[in-house]
């Protein structure tokens, strides 16, 4: 069987690519005062536009002390640029960007990212607002992957990032 050492070693030598390709495993550590293993080196890409500054520094903060970097954009041109320059996992927003922006800078994002997630945080005073109402409908129907409602729970926020492949 001299034959399969060479076909190991070629195996072997996939493997080592691949993971120079992917990026290095998740090394699992304790830094959560609470104790929940927090993953290093997470290489998911998000993009951060909302207009809401408490909301936009709650979810940066949140995100840094999880080990995830968003890059915070300033406007929907910007955005763009950025979605065409390279890929990213996850896009975060609040109603108050899209209020501003209008719902066609989702529709753009879906077609320069069409594997995206696009999460869309909203204020519960907006519910009794028809008008936004109508907007978290729309938005819904453009494929948004998921509109949360204040207040923001820490596990509901981290848990749209868990499940990324």
């Amino acid at each position: 069987m001299p034959g399969l050492l060479p076909l190991s070693n070629r195996f072997a030598g996939l493997f080592q690519n691949a993971q120079k390709i992917t990026g290095k495993p998740y090394q699992l550590e304790r830094k959560n005062p609470r104790g929940k293993p927090i993953a290093k080196n997470k290489p998911t890409p998000i993009l951060l536009l909302v207009g809401n500054s408490q909301i936009r520094d709650y979810l940066s903060s949140l995100l840094a002390e999880n080990n995830y970097f968003p890059l915070l954009m300033t406007d929907p041109e910007e955005l763009l640029h950025s979605l065409k320059d390279k890929q990213f996992a996850i896009i975060l927003m609040d109603c108050s960007a899209v209020t501003s922006y209008g719902t066609r800078i989702l529709s753009n994002i879906r077609v320069s990212c069409r594997l995206c997630r696009i999460i869309i945080f909203c204020d519960k005073e907006h519910l009794h607002d028809k008008l936004h109402r109508e907007l978290i409908k729309e938005v819904l129907n453009i494929g948004v992957y998921a509109c949360i409602l204040a207040p923001y729970k820490e596990w509901e926020v981290l848990s749209m990032f868990s499940y990324f492949p």
